[in-house]
């Protein structure tokens, strides 16, 4: 499992020393790409780790070290066939997104102890034990733009359909830069994954700032809420099954797919006639509904650690092209960075869901951040995250056992 592998995520460099020898950047990291794709990964890209993009407390309450430059960060695909015969929110959903993170997990892990015998510090950075925020770092290496999904980076070729792992490192590697496919416009004119969410969490508004980020913000809550309560399914990857760039664009997709990507990307001057077009074709050609020769799995529930039939069945949504919510009455909880728990109190720390939704009146647009920033006005304090108890951790730590040790080296 994931967890058992936590103790060797980190560990300290081999005796083996190679770092005179692999010194060049560029070198290193087309060395490293292709052992990352040797490996399985689906796309690979490369940047340095700006301090934001580290967590400031470990599970244990105590500061984590910033310890690496840089940043080696992989996309792992979902799968594009078994989503085909999916509702999004049946019993595959959650076993698709672990078979990724744990696919991911052994990549990471297999590079990090690689670099670590030839004598460089690394660590692999997984979905259960990780020391920097994925987001920041998946833009960064040029792999995708925040899409309306929310907090979900969207890469051209893959779509929505990816899980990340970051494998985190001092040997000295060439970055890469963040990429610009028009995916905000996209997003601006299309409402698909607004339109298809079965608890209605995903903004049909425009964009705000989040804690200093411009970003269509989710009601993370409400999501969390559906994806563990959910009765006739497993979590809920509805938005990533409905997306209109849901689409396998590779030389094994259809040709007409491969023609309306290379358009997105390059075709700008058209993309107020392609976009709008394209979501109603996308509507037309019934892409987001399930194809049934697609499905080869049981539906099973686990129940007292038992495999049963699903008590209450499975979901089986189909598109709902007549949905809409009027974005000036969706509510939405925005959890901002001074409603954050104290990050080294270990103890369970209750959300405030009417703090959240009476921040919304409060939050800037984009254009009104650069105002502020230009008229050198103060960044508003619910900017500012809510800080350590400097007594240092307090609380019992009922996180896994396998967390910390020689995995946080």
């Amino acid at each position: 499992s994931m967890r058992s592998m936590v103790p060797v995520q980190g560990g300290d460099p081999g005796s083996t020393d190679c770092r005179e020898t692999l010194s060049d950047p560029g070198a290193n990291a087309r060395a490293v790409k292709s052992l990352s794709y040797l490996l399985g990964a689906d796309v690979t890209g490369i940047c340095e780790i700006p301090a934001y993009a580290w967590y400031s407390h470990g599970a244990d309450g105590e500061p984590i070290e910033m310890k690496h430059r840089y940043a080696v960060v992989m996309l792992i695909d979902q799968e594009f066939d078994t989503m085909e015969g999916a509702s999004g929110d049946d019993w595959i959903s959650g076993t698709q997104s672990m078979r990724a993170y744990l696919r991911g997990a052994e990549i990471a892990g297999v590079m990090a102890e690689t670099l670590r015998r030839l004598g460089f510090a690394a660590r692999s950075q997984t979905n259960v034990d990780s020391d920097v925020l994925h987001i920041p770092l998946v833009l960064l290496a040029g792999l995708g733009e925040l899409s309306r999904i929310g907090e979900l980076v969207l890469n051209p070729f893959v779509g929505p359909r990816l899980k990340t792992v970051v494998m985190t490192t001092d040997m000295p590697l060439m970055p890469d830069k963040p990429v610009d496919f028009g995916l905000q416009y996209f997003c601006s004119h299309c409402w698909k994954c607004a339109r298809e969410c079965p608890c209605d969490a995903i903004s049909w508004g425009d964009k705000v700032m989040f804690n200093g980020y411009e970003i269509w913000k989710p009601d993370v809550e409400r999501c969390a809420r559906y994806r563990l309560t959910n009765a006739r399914g497993s979590a809920c990857g509805r938005c990533m099954k409905t997306c209109p760039l849901n689409k396998v664009v590779t030389a094994d997709g259809s040709v007409l797919e491969r023609v309306a990507s290379w358009c997105g990307i390059n075709a700008g001057i058209l993309k107020s006639v392609l976009v709008p077009l394209a979501v109603r074709i996308d509507d037309w050609l019934g892409n987001g509904t399930r194809n049934p020769v697609k499905k080869w799995w049981f539906d099973l529930e686990v129940i007292d650690g038992v495999c049963v039939d699903p008590v209450k069945g499975a979901n089986k949504r189909e598109l709902e092209p007549g949905h809409h919510v009027d974005p000036a009455r969706q509510k939405i909880a925005y959890y901002l960075a001074n409603m954050m728990p104290v990050p080294n109190d270990l103890n369970a720390q209750p959300t405030d869901r009417k703090a959240a939704l009476a921040a919304a009146p409060h939050l800037e647009t984009a254009s009104d951040a650069l105002t502020r920033k230009e008229q050198g006005q103060a960044m508003p304090p619910n900017y500012r995250p809510t800080p350590p108890d400097p007594a240092g951790p307090r609380g019992v730590k009922t996180g896994p056992v396998v967390y910390g040790g020689a995995g946080r080296r």
